[in-house]
């Protein structure tokens, strides 16, 4: 059996990057389990009955960030026992609040782990003791086709972790930016009702229609770019310049303090943005990879 854990259906990057792992390892092999807090109990019920003809898949999203820590302690004592891989994982960093789980679990969940891919340099920075493997970006780039690009620009927004007058800004940029270019402006959150695919394939679909993204959220960049977007990225999480220095991006990322000053520039230039389909389609090959180790994994286990 394969178990599989990520943490909800809710935040369209959770689900995407969950599925993507899917598609990689045979998805009808695969038992869904959740590890956002209010599922822990039962997911870690379910991983108690594990034996070792099982493989636990792990991953993708924040999991490392401290809302997740009641998993992870929960998980412990089941780790030495059953075979697990690490997927797709990574720290939230946010620049104002503590945010990263205790490296000393951590290490100790990776100690135990049979295979650990993260998904950035900065998660790997810090878990520097446990000799990880090069970085991964996230699988959602391999579930994410590259689309003809649209002609819109979409605001993907994280209105609580920019704040009311940086959201209020964006917005204001946005819709200034699209009627002097003469495209349409829309905006969304990546959160979607639980479990709605019908609700994930408009998102998917708004990404469609656009040609550049502003997003304060790490899959608004990461959608985007898979889709061959433009994407200007506003950091109030390291993660953000993480991903965004993996693509050759970094110019193109302003920080949370500085959205007045720099963001009406940048989202003009926005256009002129490089390409980066090399490096999507580097990550895509490097999770492809990923996932045939997965699957040799779960073969030996069953």
């Amino acid at each position: 059996m394969i178990y599989h854990v990520y943490a909800n259906q809710k935040n369209i990057g959770d689900w995407l990057s969950a599925r993507a792992i899917q598609s990689l390892i045979g998805r009808g092999r695969v038992v869904e389990l959740f590890c956002d807090e209010p599922f822990v109990k039962e997911t870690l019920a379910v991983l108690a009955t594990a034996g070792p003809r099982d493989l636990v898949v792990i991953g993708g999203g924040g999991l490392f960030m401290d809302y997740f820590v009641p998993f992870w302690e929960g998980f412990l004592p089941i780790a030495p026992r059953v075979q697990f891989c690490i997927w797709g994982v990574g720290y939230c960093d946010m620049k104002d609040d503590p945010s990263r789980a205790p490296i000393d679990l951590l290490e100790q969940i990776v100690h135990h782990s049979t295979l650990c891919i993260v998904r950035d340099e900065l998660t790997r920075q810090h878990l520097i003791g446990s000799a990880l493997a090069p970085p991964v970006c996230c699988p959602t780039i391999n579930l994410i086709s590259t689309r003809p690009p649209g002609i819109g620009l979409l605001h993907v927004d994280t209105r609580g972790d920019v704040g009311e007058a940086n959201y209020a800004l964006m917005e204001a940029c946005g819709r200034d930016c699209s009627a002097r270019s003469g495209i349409q402006f829309q905006s969304m959150s990546n959160e979607i009702p639980a479990g709605s695919e019908k609700a994930l394939m408009h998102a998917i679909d708004l990404y469609a229609s656009s040609g550049l993204v502003m997003t304060a959220r790490l899959h608004g960049c990461i959608i985007g770019l898979a889709m061959g977007r433009k994407v200007l990225a506003v950091s109030c999480d390291r993660k953000i310049e993480s991903f965004m220095n993996a693509a050759g991006l970094a110019s193109w990322v302003i920080d949370v303090n500085d959205v007045k000053e720099i963001l009406p520039l940048r989202l003009d230039m926005l256009s002129t943005q490089p390409d980066v389909s090399d490096f999507i389609s580097s990550v895509r090959s490097a999770n492809a990879e990923v996932g045939r180790q997965v699957q040799a994994l779960a073969n030996l286990a069953t």
